[in-house]
């Protein structure tokens, strides 16, 4: 098991705004998003991944080249990444981006709850860090929204190709807020492993429109983590082991390097750390009439 220490009725109040095509970077079609989607709640633009079935986790063949590839690869590092299999999902709505300072301060604010602290470079258009897996669950809750799966997260992050990184295969520092990245409203200057503001790096965008999957921040999701789980989780729809001790965590942080950025990464986590500054979350509707176009 690997675990990061460091590192109802929604639907009537969605508000459709406008229909895009998202390029698939580094793939030889493009993925439709047929919509966005604002939630009224809190205001968070949501992109459509559409129903289907796509790749999740690691291939041998895959594990065999990037191990190949890269000399600081280890095989043990994709023990619970596979095996890779196809997973079918009905269509859900996700955030398009980070659950920000801003956002997460006005659901404080409406619950009467207090704000966690946040670190001295943090402003309100930065994702929210600081938070638990029990803070980020009643937070979607109060947006009449969820965590997303792994699954969801995964499908949302890489299409449906294998894609080892949101934009392609090819890992790129500038793509997204990571270790060696630098940030894009600094003026060339090194971020220092800060978080940026959501949606600094367009150019890493899933292939249907979500941005910072790779890197920024660790993101909550809605499963209890199992390191086999791969192994006899259901093809449909999984929703994690039924109990558990850790909850998981995807997408890497602006600490990470790109092992920790690819979008098949599984981390555990306790659901109470607040994963200093580098733990923060994204939401999901799972609204698939209110999506069909």
């Amino acid at each position: 098991m690997r675990i990061a220490f460091f590192v109802c009725g929604v639907c009537c109040s969605l508000l459709l705004i406008s229909f895009a095509r998202i390029p698939h970077a580094g793939a030889a079609s493009t993925v439709p998003a047929p919509a966005t989607r604002t939630n009224a709640k809190d205001g968070a633009a949501m992109v459509w991944v559409p129903a289907g079935t796509f790749l999740m986790g690691v291939s041998d063949a895959e594990m065999q080249a990037m191990l190949a590839e890269r000399e600081d690869y280890q095989g043990e590092m994709f023990s619970d990444e596979r095996p890779q299999r196809q997973v079918a999902l009905d269509g859900y709505w996700i955030y398009k981006n980070l659950v920000t300072v801003a956002q997460y301060r006005q659901f404080c604010q409406a619950t009467k709850r207090e704000m966690p602290d946040q670190p001295v470079w943090v402003t309100d258009d930065r994702p929210v860090v600081n938070v638990s897996w029990v803070d980020a669950q009643d937070y979607a809750t109060w947006a009449g929204a969820v965590l997303p799966t792994e699954a969801e997260w995964e499908k949302a992050a890489r299409g449906t190709d294998g894609r080892r990184f949101p934009w392609g295969d090819n890992w790129s520092v500038h793509k997204c807020n990571n270790m060696g990245s630098w940030n894009p409203e600094a003026h060339g200057e090194n971020h220092e492993h800060q978080t940026t503001p959501v949606g600094s790096y367009p150019a890493g965008a899933s292939p249907y429109g979500a941005l910072d999957m790779a890197g920024n921040v660790w993101e909550w999701c809605r499963d209890w983590y199992a390191e086999d789980y791969y192994h006899h989780a259901p093809r449909n729809n999984p929703l994690g082991p039924e109990k558990g001790d850790m909850r998981v965590m995807r997408g890497g942080s602006a600490g990470s390097t790109s092992k920790s950025c690819r979008t098949t990464v599984r981390l555990a986590q306790v659901p109470d750390d607040t994963m200093r500054n580098y733990g923060g979350f994204r939401c999901a509707v799972e609204s698939p009439r209110a999506g069909d176009q």
